[in-house]
């Protein structure tokens, strides 16, 4: 180590060293970053851009946290500085997630001219939160000298449970573990602590990593570490072989999709209403002439407007259920009045029943709103009234599973389905399955949609639930309780899908205990940066 310590120094003052920005102050120096802390955060940057869906890779998920280890590591050991990591940390979150989350202003383009701004603003928003994990990650190195290989995976996991609560501003779109969707094998631990679970095995790995090539001098400490990653890789590889093996599913019942593939610039057109809903009630009564399906599923807003004011819509509805006495799980928009003056309306879903009764069940209301869009922050969402679709949708809460013959079923509006809770609480709440209606339209052909409809396969091994996904413009598919994808529509094209829907009997421990692992990693940070705090940190090796 004695190497790291000695070559750090200059470095250190290269980008900040002693000299990082005045200590008797704060300052946005350390933002304007040295070609030394822009290196390791650009080779991470790049590894993080194709760690996920649709990419078919899997190694960068497992290294791409190492370089920015590796940099912080020698900051931390050397005479860097905490602003010097948190520059390193920036640039690292701000390049990663803008090569990620560039759809973010083809989405925002269909409502404002000021897509590209908004799309900045949310780097801007996340990328401080980067800067804080790597901030901790250098302090808790700094005063403890313990390996990356314990410090990374806690401090990641933290980050990761900390961008899912952040009320208005959430946003837990990448977590590490999403990079494993595409293969359900290695993901079967998400039934032991969730998502989060995954990630902590992604990130120790990458600890691992960056501890072996800070010790690379040491050929038996490397011999260790590498021994390690293989032990960890055997271990996930097996627990996945076990369980996909012995996870015991049962039938609950034929589920069938439409997937109209309305495009979004037509979807809000007051004159293609009658148009869009002729295309689903048609597609509607070729799937029960062809299936035994005892839920029909149509995606989020499928018919383009509040119910109340189209009393036509329900005539369809109750025809089309009279047809084989087969509910329809809808989304639409709802309003709800206080008094004439005093309402609130929601992104919902609403359930004809066989009968053709649409209130015979609660309507359910979308209660993770995408931020701006949806719901601007922090901000009374009366104001935005006058513009109807955009910033004041209300949001809802402690909403039960339908209940229909064949079980209960819960309901994910959108990107609910990136959030590990509601679906857990949806388990609790004694759901056999889940749905997710969504409108994906507005991603256009990014990676986007890939990247959304991975999360499912998380929410079903967490749960060991089945899955029915219907999209607009697609991706519509099945997932079963160990995670495997079956009948992914292609993006853009007019599909009506069946399936049987299969679900579990059991009681994961993630379902049981939520998400342990993520609270005790962000407790340890916390109480580990408090106790070096408290005390003198160590002098540089």
């Amino acid at each position: 180590m004695k190497d790291q310590g000695e070559g750090t120094r200059d470095k250190g003052q290269a980008v900040g060293g002693r000299g990082g920005g005045s200590r008797r102050g704060f300052s946005f120096k350390f933002l304007i970053p040295g070609t030394w802390s822009l290196v390791p955060a650009l080779f991470s940057a790049a590894l993080f851009a194709i760690a996920f869906p649709p990419f078919p890779f899997l190694v960068p998920a497992f290294v791409c946290l190492a370089p920015l280890a590796v940099a912080i590591a020698r900051l931390a050991d050397g005479d860097g500085t905490t602003r010097a990591a948190a520059g390193m940390g920036f640039w690292f979150g701000f390049l990663g997630y803008a090569c990620n989350l560039y759809w973010i202003a083809i989405a925002l383009s269909l409502y404002t001219k000021l897509a590209i701004l908004g799309y900045v603003a949310s780097l801007i928003w996340l990328a401080p939160f980067v800067a804080l994990f790597a901030a901790a990650l250098f302090t808790l190195r700094r005063g403890t000298r313990w390996p990356m290989a314990i410090l990374l995976p806690a401090v990641w996991v933290a980050l990761e449970l900390a961008l899912n609560y952040l009320s208005d501003l959430s946003f837990p779109w990448l977590p590490l573990g999403l990079s494993v969707a595409r293969i359900p094998i290695i993901a079967q631990i998400a039934e032991l602590s969730g998502v989060r679970g995954v990630s902590f095995w992604m990130a120790a790995t990458n600890g691992l990593l960056a501890d072996a090539w800070l010790m690379r001098a040491e050929r038996r400490a490397v011999l260790v570490r590498a021994a390690a990653i293989a032990g960890l890789a055997a271990f996930v590889v097996l627990y996945g072989v076990w369980r996909m093996g012995a996870v015991v599913m049962r039938n609950v019942a034929p589920i069938a999709v439409v997937q109209p593939n309305i495009p979004q610039e037509e979807k809000w057109q007051e004159d293609n209403r009658d148009r869009i809903v002729g295309i689903l009630a048609e597609q509607t009564r070729a799937l029960m002439t062809q299936s035994d399906a005892q839920l029909v599923v149509w995606p989020e807003v499928a018919l383009p407007g509040f119910l109340v004011e189209h009393p036509e819509w329900r005539d369809t509805l109750n025809a089309l259920s009279a047809i084989d006495r087969t509910p329809i799980l809808f989304g639409v928009l709802d309003v709800v009045y206080r008094t004439p003056e005093d309402y609130s309306y929601f992104n919902a879903a609403m359930l004809a029943d066989s009968s053709g009764a649409v209130d015979g069940q609660p309507t359910y209301h979308k209660e993770y709103l995408v931020p701006i869009v949806e719901r601007v922050p922090f901000v009374n969402p009366e104001w935005f009234k006058s513009l109807k679709y955009f910033g004041g949708y209300g949001r809802g809460a402690d909403q039960p599973p339908y209940q229909l013959p064949f079980g209960k079923f819960g309901v994910l509006i959108c990107y609910e389905s990136i959030y590990p809770q509601l679906s857990r609480e949806y388990r609790k709440g004694g759901a056999d399955i889940l749905v997710n209606i969504t409108n994906d339209a507005w991603f256009g052909r990014s990676i986007a949609p890939y990247q959304h409809e991975s999360h499912l396969v998380l929410r079903a091994i967490e749960n060991r639930v089945g899955i029915i996904r219907s999209a607009n413009t697609g991706i519509s598919e099945y997932v079963d309780p160990l995670g495997r994808v079956h009948g992914a529509t292609p993006l853009f094209t007019r599909e009506a899908r069946t399936w049987v829907a299969q679900t579990t009997d059991l009681q994961t421990p993630y379902v049981l205990a939520g998400d342990w692992l993520g609270s005790a990693s962000l407790l340890g940070t916390l109480v580990g940066l408090i106790m070096v705090r408290r005390r003198r940190p160590p002098k540089p090796a």
